[in-house]
């Protein structure tokens, strides 16, 4: 049987700030709803010209030119909000980043106190580890790194990996997949998870990430490893209030939030555990 190794990460960098949620708070939807139209509509104008030309259709080439109105709206506001969606980028930017995500970082810090003064609650044949992952807002590259490098000994145990995001809300969100919701996370450990969140009586609920929501667990699940994240964040009130803004303080953090998850990730320590015996 394969010795059990349990990872719990969070990613210790911070972010420059987002433009328009510094300026415009809940119109930053609005925009954003804009960028995905021209996201979706540029790219079709332009297949729908190319194919006119390719087949000499005079009509199609007309349809797909991009005129006067179509680049008022949404040419040029998809351009802007694309170039200046970030502000404040030297040394990383301005971003506190207590939530995201040094908030993991401390309740990491908590659990391994905790297992380090009692050792008893460590199933036996199983190993934990705690990792900070750097660069997660770049495209998630600590996490990256780190799978390309242990992805042998990673799959030789019985690796399992939970990320923690943001824990700024009581109620937790365990996510059924990652990286835009293009990676699916792990059905067996999504599973463990809400049995752990519900023998602990902490409220949850599950989803699947969507476009915008991209985690370190993604490069686990992506390469076959069972990993999961648990989002504590309040949305829009908390993206809004602070989510990459330079009010991201620990002014905005309570304790609820950081007492349910520790609770749920003891009980599935335990939980994890006794699957072994």
């Amino acid at each position: 049987m394969k010795r059990l190794l349990l990872i719990f990460s969070g990613h210790h960098d911070s972010a420059p700030e987002n433009t328009w949620l510094r300026f415009l708070g809940y119109g930053f939807f609005i925009l954003s709803g804009t960028f995905i139209i021209g996201m979706i509509a540029i790219p079709v104008m332009n297949v729908i010209q190319l194919t006119g030309l390719i087949t000499g259709h005079n009509g199609l080439v007309h349809f797909g030119t991009i005129g006067l109105g179509f680049f008022i709206y949404p040419v040029i506001p998809f351009f802007i909000f694309a170039f200046f969606f970030f502000r404040g980028t030297n040394n990383g930017g301005k971003v506190p980043g207590a939530a995201d995500n040094l908030s993991a970082t401390a309740l990491n810090l908590a659990l391994c106190r905790f297992l380090v003064n009692n050792p008893s609650f460590i199933p036996n044949e199983t190993e934990i580890r705690f990792i900070s992952f750097g660069s997660e807002e770049a495209g998630c590259r600590g996490s990256k790194r780190y799978v390309e490098r242990h992805l042998k000994e990673l799959k030789q145990l019985d690796a399992r990996l939970l990320n923690l995001e943001t824990i700024a809300h009581p109620e937790l969100t365990i996510l059924t997949s990652d990286l835009n919701g293009t990676v699916k996370n792990s059905p067996e450990l999504i599973k463990t998870l809400v049995e752990a969140a519900e023998h602990a009586e902490v409220p949850y609920r599950i989803k699947p990430a969507y476009f915008g929501i991209s985690n370190d667990s993604g490069p686990f699940s992506q390469a076959g490893i069972k990993a999961a994240t648990i989002l504590s964040f309040k949305i829009p009130q908390q993206l809004v209030a602070f989510y990459h803004q330079k009010w991201d303080k620990p002014e905005n953090l309570t304790i609820e939030p950081f007492l349910n998850l520790l609770r749920l990730t003891l009980n599935w320590i335990r939980s994890e555990g006794d699957q072994i015996f």
